[in-house]
């Protein structure tokens, strides 16, 4: 058995209970170690054969890669150094997720992934958006118009509940409970499900599009055909508001983290705010802890959640 005939084990493995975006995540980033694989070794070579340094070689290799390396227009880009170890770790984990498994299951005799140590992750710091900010971004679009109705409520699904980028995209309409207030995310991140709360500005806007588009499939759909939006549809949406708005450092996730930010600084608990996120422990949402106190000592201007998301009893 090859490395090759060795992945697509793995990842029909993983198939029959990943969500669609993580067998995504493992076919791109194990793809990138194969690109790699390929200049150390030969294809034939059999798994049970591999360099015991391999997984240590392709983390040297990563960290001295320089950004956008095989874009075919760097040299027309302002860019300079090289990738993150943000980037760094998240191809690498893909791989050790991989070689564990070829360890456990008997193809490797021993584990390749071991005493070998991933970058500290970069510690930029992260700005939620301010509520000046957030109100120049709705300004942007009015709301009258259906195609600017569309893109207000992707917006504020992140904003105003903390849904991801992915998660936004996948959303049918079904999956809006206008009666209980309430949205369902089915099968998301670790295919891990949950429900979040629909603040009243956020359910009235939802209602809206609804009622205009009348929307069959996923919720949100592209305007020049019957389609449901993608990833490129969201991301020329930000360049647009990072155009118009001059906020540099807007991007999808941003507007999660300033849900979250906001959420502890309103009052709101940890483990209440876990929930909300989706996340499998404290580890992450701990950040948000942080954040908030720090931004509270300096009394900066949070964007703000509905005072509807801090109401305690019955």
């Amino acid at each position: 058995m090859t490395i090759y005939d060795a992945l697509s084990e793995f990842l029909k493995y993983g198939s029959s209970y990943w969500a669609p975006r993580t067998l995504s995540y493992y076919r791109k980033n194990i793809g990138y170690f194969l690109q790699y694989y390929g200049t150390r070794c030969t294809p034939e070579l059999p798994v049970s054969d591999l360099p015991e340094t391999i997984y240590a070689e392709y983390v040297i290799y990563l960290r001295a890669k320089e950004k956008y390396s095989s874009h075919p227009l760097r040299s027309f880009m302002n860019v300079n150094g090289c990738i993150k170890s943000n980037t760094v770790c998240t191809y690498s984990r893909a791989v050790r997720t991989f070689l564990n498994w070829l360890y456990k299951s008997g193809y490797v005799a021993k584990r390749l992934t071991e005493d070998v140590k991933l970058p500290r992750k970069d510690d930029d710091m992260i700005v939620p958006l301010l509520a000046k900010e957030v109100a120049a971004i709705d300004a942007m679009f009015d709301r009258t118009t259906n195609n600017d109705l569309r893109n207000l409520c992707i917006l504020h699904l992140m904003l105003d509940a903390g849904l991801r980028c992915c998660e936004v995209i996948a959303l049918t309409p079904g999956d809006l409970i206008f009666n209980s207030q309430a949205i369902t995310i089915n099968r998301s991140k670790y295919d891990k499900s949950r429900v979040v709360p629909m603040a009243p500005p956020l359910l009235d806007m939802l209602q809206d599009y609804v009622k205009a588009f009348k929307p069959s499939g996923t919720l949100f759909r592209k305007t020049t055909e019957n389609k449901g939006i993608t990833q490129d549809v969201i991301r020329a949406l930000f360049l647009r508001i990072k155009r118009n708005t001059d906020i540099e450092r807007i991007h999808p996730h941003l507007l999660r983290h300033t849900f979250a930010t906001s959420y502890i600084m309103g009052g709101g608990n940890l483990e209440q705010l876990r929930l909300l996120l989706g996340h499998c422990d404290y580890n992450v949402t701990r950040l948000y802890l942080h954040l908030a106190n720090q931004y509270l000592i300096l009394h900066t201007d949070i964007y703000q959640l509905d005072p509807s998301f801090f109401k305690t009893g019955y």
